[in-house]
């Protein structure tokens, strides 16, 4: 039997959340069941070509994740699974503690409190959730899994179509409810992926509801959900959501048309990524960015020409060079450190338009 055959879908996609692509994860997962193989067996065995398969490998072994035989040919072996397992929990430790730490901060305080509510059943999250989307009149961001997405429907349909919709759905997709998310005008693009972060409703990135995906996957007997009124928690949890999204399989999206610009984002991670969407589309674009420079925390207003677009794991940021000026700005979101500008508001247009 060929070993991609048996290769556990399970185990990619817990491989991808150390940050491997699907690809690189594949490819490991096959070195795990087999425990070491040639270029050449790697090739056979997962149809992939000579070019992409060396950029695999060579990845694989910068990130530390297989060893390699300097032999003639050079055969590859995995680190052992102990180890992968143990980073595998690790990571899904610290987005654990990540929560709970932001939760607990929220908690405290009278103020504090009026900035988070639990809401228990599914019902009254779906409620909630139901009215936040008809909040939406930039963006909307959604994971959740189809049990839960169908039932949310009827209410994104009604939301104004220039709002910009980004949905994940997990663990799977079939065809009659992708075929309704593409009948929904503010949808703008639509992901898949085996593991979902969690579920989140959220519009214009400044509240949420929130609950684990264990718990919106109905397999829990308590079912219950936060709503937070916070723009600083929401950003945290999009943050998650996009370091998943980014990874995700896309199964739908639709291109803009000159009449939906210009692009208007709450969220710095996602006006990165249509930076990026436009860039690789070949368009003319310029970028409004309203915020802060980290190192006066002086308002800013500038704009100007996008150039180069990062978006890995640890880093979502893009330089701007400024219509006045010659020096390019590195524009990062919430929180930014290593950027030039702390964004609060971005738009995105068409030039001449």
């Amino acid at each position: 039997m060929c070993l991609m055959q048996v290769i556990d879908d399970d185990l990619v996609d817990a491989l991808t959340i150390l940050g491997l692509s699907r690809k690189e994860a594949t490819v490991l997962a096959y070195l795990l069941l087999k425990g070491s193989a040639t270029a050449r067996e790697i090739m056979a065995d997962l149809s992939i070509h000579q070019p992409q398969l060396y950029n695999i490998m060579v990845s694989l072994e910068r990130k530390g994740f297989i060893n390699v035989q300097q032999s003639k040919p050079k055969v590859y072996a995995p680190i052992s699974m102990g180890v992968i397992m143990e980073m595998i929990e690790g990571e899904m430790l610290k987005r654990k503690q990540a929560v709970v730490k932001a939760l607990t901060s929220l908690t405290r305080g009278d103020k504090a409190r009026n900035l988070l509510w639990v809401t228990r059943g599914i019902d009254n999250v779906i409620y909630n959730s139901a009215s936040l989307i008809q909040e939406a009149n930039s963006e909307l961001y959604v994971s959740a899994p189809p049990v839960l997405l169908s039932r949310l429907l009827k209410y994104m349909s009604s939301i104004d179509p220039k709002v910009k919709a980004y949905i994940l759905v997990y663990p799977s997709l079939n065809d009659e409810l992708l075929n309704e998310l593409k009948g929904i005008k503010s949808v703008v693009e639509v992901k898949v992926n085996r593991l979902g972060p969690f579920y989140f409703i959220s519009p214009n990135a400044e509240s949420c509801v929130f609950a684990s995906s264990r718990v919106s996957l109905l397999r829990e007997p308590e079912t219950y959900g936060y709503v937070f009124r916070d723009r600083t928690m929401t950003l945290q949890f999009i943050h998650g959501f996009f370091d998943t999204w980014r990874r995700a399989q896309t199964v739908y999206r639709r291109g803009f048309k000159p009449s939906d610009y210009p692009l208007v984002f709450n969220s710095h991670r996602f006006a990165t990524w249509e930076i990026l969407k436009a860039k690789e589309s070949k368009l003319s674009i310029e970028v409004r960015v309203k915020g802060y420079l980290t190192s006066s925390n002086e308002e800013v207003d500038v704009t100007g020409i996008p150039l180069n677009v990062t978006i890995d794991s640890d880093i979502v940021n893009f330089e701007l060079l400024p219509s006045n000026g010659n020096k390019a700005l590195l524009i990062g979101g919430t929180n930014a450190l290593i950027e030039d500008i702390e964004s609060e508001y971005i738009e995105i247009r068409l030039m001449n338009q």
